[in-house]
């Protein structure tokens, strides 16, 4: 691995500010500039509406609502509560009621907020580039749906979608045009799970895999452990079966260090093509541990495992055949159609020979090779309507599928956009859409359990329309709304149908629809067919290989507009604003490659230039490189934001590709890295040990970490009438790295974006960060994640220094910050140990009305030149008081949770009061895995650490 620059601080780190004219900064300036145009433009609601100096009986002045609805995500849906304050959303987090979330949420959940005021969504509707009116799409609407053909020449290109209001649209579309098609698209799932289970089940069932009572669990390259990819129960569920003294086990093996790879015990680094025969491998052994003769039998004629990959199929074959029912094995959606069988079949084998499944019930089901049968349609003169609700396939479609040019030579393309993307300037048809917090419709979680996802605000734009409602021209229901249709569907289901008011106020308040969970089913494997796939897998391909990953954050690219989620620090790489090749450190020497290298990728006469990222942990000879990057056209924010991975991507080849020609070019890339330093050295800072040394009291340092120590800090006053002791619990064992957190504190306390360049100057603003410490070998490293923020000293270095009291201790222990004192002589950063502080060098908060509705009107919105941090949340501890105090009571255990507690999908963080022994985070003070960060200094934060414990095959053997 290479080395980071010796110095303590990124180069230019101390320079002056050179303005804002640069095209980031001034990008994200205009998240509220550009909305000051949209004044005039807001759309009052057919229904009655009152000025607000007399609110409705409901609404008190200052007090916020939370309204329960729904974000979904590759179809399924995953509850949220939106916090809204004098009618505007200003805060996202999990809804407790739904089973996918239970009060968490993921980054992308809480960072869709900020699409919601996005200035640069499109708001013109234009026909062939020129502006026109939504009468004259509805016309045009009209008179394609009085059509004779039977809909020959209709087609629809969606989402899969679990929503039970748009199956049924699609089936009254099918009933009137029974000619008519419904294109799937999504460039994420290729529908290779789907496939899996029609070959080893029969149809399109969805495994349940039971996290909560696995106790060996292998993942085959699947993320399970990452919320944009398992979601939050399987990581919740999975870290919760791994707390001691009980610890299951994590066999990984996969080609990037992923979250779930980086919490595995034993991690396998395997080329993208190597990963199809480890898991034949591991089937071969598994039978020979068994005594399963058909199973065994796949050792004969497959390609040979090297040392390593025979070690770690040994193991995690032993492993599984004792754990027997009480073991998982997982596949990740870039493996093949057998490989996903495979599975299914040794889940069985371990099990009672049943899988427990639900039915699929995304509509239509992943088709990945739809959108290619539709451009030959489209190429034969077969369709003259297309009605597009997909978002940006046109820059999604794999490169040997011209879906742009196709486009052309439709004469009424339609196309719902939030921006105006590369789709829309295909089209002859552009029509703003509304954001999913502007419109009525439903959705399922992948258990089945329905929600009903309602509108937090009226549309912020005049021209903004539902997809539901241009759909609905070709349903014969267009003078109906999509909220009353909606309603019609779930009368249909209410028992009993006289009590449905009643159902849909509660469905509405709760989030959740009661009883719609799907029945779980067993289904059997075919076994023989099983097998037969998997020897027809082809052999491992030699050379270089690129290996296609969607983006942690931005996705396919979807939410490449929202500058929260583009300076989220990748959790593994800690990479912000950009994409990069991912090359492990022993090819990267082969190659003469170091950080920041440009080099063109060349595959089947399609060739990008892209910088490169040395990626401890990546598989030898493959190239990873993340989706998303590299839009043309649409936001700002996101255009020219790294490259078009997407140019190498084939039809035939959706995630792995061998035979790509990798050249070096001159010049070199400027990353904006948020850690460039990745060990401790030596230091007790991110602290693991083994399960087995722990239980047997072997020397881990902690006691060193527990015990007070000596200090020179002159005494703290004792407060006289302090209620409270408010203090924190990070528990690193169960921290999984995904930086929900993150995003909650951003939402939370009007952090800013600050843009690229800042941020390679050392000048992010976030308030909590997940440090990323590498251990061991640089190419197969140890790894462990850490979030930090203000940690809240006793004796706080940074108030001694202040010379003028803008940091002071209040009487329940938190370190605040007065930002009307602080004039910004940075004298308490650098005292700082932990380097928890944030200086605003610019003024990133000038802007228009959307600028403005975002923000909490809970916590400052603070100007250039004020230091600031993580205070706790203390408006939430306030707004407790206050409520305690109208009560005439003290605050309760629990009642006061920061945003970081509250976003984390495993209860990682842990907030409350030391003054209660009963109190959660007191027993975490005390449990024996606690330790205070750099201890020796005698700070006694009141934030304290727990370490993590791994449980590695070989220790337990």
């Amino acid at each position: 691995m290479e080395e980071g620059p010796p110095e303590e601080f990124p180069p230019e780190a101390d320079a002056p500010p050179k303005g804002l004219s640069r095209r980031v900064l001034l990008e994200l300036a205009a998240f509220g500039t550009a909305a000051s145009g949209l004044a005039g433009c807001f759309r009052s609601p057919p229904e009655k509406v009152l000025p607000y100096s007399r609110p409705p009986p409901e609404f008190t002045p200052g007090v916020p609502l939370h309204f329960a609805t729904g974000f979904t995500w590759e179809g399924h849906v995953r509850g949220v509560l939106a916090r809204s304050q004098e009618g505007r959303p200003t805060l996202v987090s999990g809804n407790p009621s739904h089973p996918e979330s239970l009060g968490a949420a993921g980054a992308h959940e809480q960072a869709s907020l900020l699409g919601l005021y996005d200035p640069h969504r499109a708001r013109a509707v234009r026909h062939r580039g020129a502006p026109t009116s939504l009468a004259r799409v509805f016309e045009m609407l009209r008179r394609r749906a009085a059509r004779t053909d039977a809909g020959a020449g209709l087609r629809l290109l969606v989402e899969p979608s679990a929503s039970p209001l748009w199956a049924r649209t699609y089936a009254r579309i099918l009933e009137r045009f029974p000619k008519a098609r419904v294109v799937p698209f999504t460039s994420t799932d290729t529908g290779h799970a789907d496939a899996g289970a029609r070959l080893a089940l029969g149809r399109e069932l969805r495994a349940v895999p039971d996290w909560g009572a696995a106790r060996a669990v292998v993942s085959l390259d699947d993320d399970f452990l990452s919320t944009s990819t398992g979601g939050l129960r399987a990581s919740r569920e999975f870290i919760a079966a791994r707390m001691p003294p009980d610890l299951n086990r994590l066999w990984v093996v996969e080609s990037r260090l992923s979250l779930t790879g980086a919490f595995a015990d034993e991690r396998l680094r395997a080329r993208p093509s190597r990963v199809p025969l480890v898991a034949r491998g591991l089937a071969a052994e598994l039978g020979r541990l068994l005594n399963r003769g058909d199973l065994a039998a796949l050792a004969e004629g497959s390609a040979a495992l090297d040392a390593t990959e025979q070690r770690w199929v040994a193991g995690a074959a032993r492993d599984l055949m004792e754990q027997g029912a009480r073991s998982w094995v997982s596949v990740g959606e870039a493996q093949p159609p057998a490989v996903h069988a495979l599975a299914h079949l040794l889940n069985a084998t371990l099990g009672d020979g049943t899988v427990r499944c639900v039915e699929q019930v995304l509509a239509p089901a992943p088709d990945w090779g739809a959108l290619s049968e539709l451009v030959t349609d489209i190429r034969a003169g077969g369709v003259d309507t297309l009605l597009i609700t997909a978002w940006n396939p046109v820059f999604r479609a794999p490169t040997d599928v011209p879906l742009g040019d196709a486009l052309q030579q439709i004469e009424d393309a339609v196309y719902c956009a939030l921006h105006d993307d590369e789709t829309a300037a295909r089209v002859s048809w552009s029509v703003p859409t509304t954001h999913p917090y502007e419109a009525w419709e439903d959705g399922r979680a992948v258990d089945g359990t329905a929600t009903v996802l309602q509108p937090l605000i009226a549309p912020l734009l005049e021209s903004a329309v539902p997809p539901l409602e241009l759909v609905a021209a070709f349903t014969g229901a267009l003078s109906t709304t999509p909220y009353e249709r909606l309603r019609a569907l779930w009368r249909e289901q209410a028992r009993p149908p006289e009590r449905f008011e009643d159902a849909w106020e509660r469905w509405l308040a709760e989030g959740v629809i009661a009883d719609t969970r799907l029945p779980e089913q067993r289904g059997a494997v075919d076994a023989p067919a099983v097998l037969a796939a998997v020897r027809r897998l082809p052999p491992p391909g030699d050379g270089l290989e690129l290996h296609f990953v969607p983006d942690t954050k931005v996705h396919d690219g979807r939410f490449g507009a929202n500058p929260w989620l583009q300076e989220l620090p990748d959790p593994v790489t800690q990479l912000t604003w950009d994409n990069a090749v991912g090359v492990s450190p022993v090819t990267a020497a082969r190659l003469s490659l170091t950080r920041g290298s440009r080099v063109r990728l060349e595959l089947r006469g399609r060739s990008v230039e892209a910088p490169v990222l040395v990626a401890p942990g990546q598989a030898d000879d493959t190239l990873t490189v993340p989706l998303g990057y590299g839009q043309r056209l649409g936001s700002p924010v996101a255009r020219g934001v790294g490259f078009d991975a997407q140019v190498l991507r084939f039809q035939d080849a959706p995630w792995f590709a061998p035979g790509v020609r990798l050249s070096r070019l001159e010049g070199h890339h400027d990353f904006a890295l948020t850690q460039e330093h990745w060990r401790m050295e030596g230091r007790p800072v991110a602290l693991q040990t083994t399960a087995s040394r722990f239980a047997a009291r072997e020397d881990t340092g902690l006691e060193a970490l527990q015990a007070p120590q000596a200090h020179l800090y002159p005494p703290t006053p004792v407060p006289t009438e302090a209620h409270h002791r408010w203090g924190m619990a990070i528990d690193l064992h169960r921290c999984t790295g995904c930086s929900a957190c993150v995003v909650a504190c951003q939402a939370e306390n009007n952090i800013p974006a600050v843009g690229k360049d800042q941020v390679r100057r050392g000048r992010e603003m976030h308030w909590l960060r997940i440090d990323r410490y590498f251990q061991g070998d640089a190419s197969d490293p140890s790894v462990i994640t850490q979030p930090l923020m203000c940690v809240h000293c006793e004796y706080a270095p940074c108030e001694y220094v202040c010379p003028v009291a803008a940091t002071v201790h209040s009487d329940e222990g938190l370190n605040q910050m007065v930002y009307n004192r602080c004039v910004g002589t940075r004298y308490c950063s650098n005292n700082c140990p932990y380097k928890v502080r944030r200086f605003n060098y610019l003024e990133y908060n000038r802007g228009g009305p959307l600028d403005r509705m975002y923000r909490n009107p809970q916590v400052t919105v603070r100007s250039r030149g004020v230091m600031e941090k993580c205070t706790y949340c203390v408006q939430r501890i306030e707004g407790a008081r206050i409520t305690a105090r109208v009560e005439g009571r003290h605050i309760r255990q629990g009642e006061v949770r920061t945003a970081c507690q509250q976003a984390c999908p495993t209860g990682a963080i842990v907030f409350g009061d030391l003054d209660r022994p009963e109190d959660p985070v007191s027993q975490l003070h005390r449990d024996p895995r606690h330790y205070a960060l750099l201890n020796h200094l005698g700070t006694q934060p009141r934030t304290v650490h727990l370490i993590r414990l791994k449980n590695p095959w070989e220790v337990a053997g």
